[in-house]
């Protein structure tokens, strides 16, 4: 029997290593990329490098470690409840009518597959545009699942890992995940571009 998620457990089950990743500015910025990485790209932007350039694969890494987390969040939602891929829009719905830190609404929002510019187009905080929304995301899901059904046939498989979460994979499960996936890393190219920007700006 699976327990009921209540309001809030989304962020009850992101794992601390994403909410680090999330939210590190300052001091905690600099020790999570460490020194001699930042006086890397301060030396390669004064010496006329692209700042994108210069810190893509900070960026790629930033990136990675967070589609991991994500990963992990999905499979602790399905060691704490069995249906939380097939509920997971309810579940977002729920929880994104209440105040939450920007990192646990920008999570959220990543599991309807937007970001935040995308939600403030789209939902306009309008609690209707959320319904609707979550509706037909969900719709587009079940069409998803059943044309890869025809296109690839079924998809059945597990993950596992030390720690004990473990999931088994469909298409639901990926379409949801890749979905979370996509929508973070759009995000965090944004805001990690305009935070390092800001960063050696202000260091110079």
């Amino acid at each position: 029997m699976t327990r009921k998620v209540k309001r809030g457990t989304i962020g009850q089950l992101m794992p601390s290593v994403l909410k680090n990743l999330l939210e590190a500015r300052g001091v905690k910025f600099v020790q999570q990329i460490g020194t001699d990485v930042l006086r890397q790209v301060v030396f390669d932007v004064m010496c006329g490098r692209n700042l994108r350039d210069a810190t893509e694969m900070l960026t790629r890494k930033h990136i990675a470690l967070v589609n991991a987390a994500l990963v992990v969040l999905f499979m602790q939602g399905l060691k704490y409840r069995s249906d939380f891929v097939s509920r997971l829009a309810d579940i977002v719905n729920d929880e994104l009518q209440q105040k939450h830190s920007k990192t646990e609404r920008w999570v959220l929002q990543w599991l309807l597959g937007l970001t935040d510019k995308a939600a403030q187009n789209i939902l306009r905080d309008d609690l209707i545009a959320l319904e609707t929304y979550k509706e037909q995301y969900m719709r587009v899901c079940q069409e998803v699942v059943a044309e890869c059904e025809r296109n690839f046939g079924t998809l059945k498989g597990a993950l596992e890992i030390s720690s004990g979460e473990w999931a088994h994979i469909n298409w639901e499960f990926l379409y949801y995940l890749l979905n979370a996936v996509g929508a973070g890393t759009l995000a965090i190219r944004g805001s990690e571009n305009q935070y390092m920007a800001n960063f050696l700006n202000g260091s110079f």
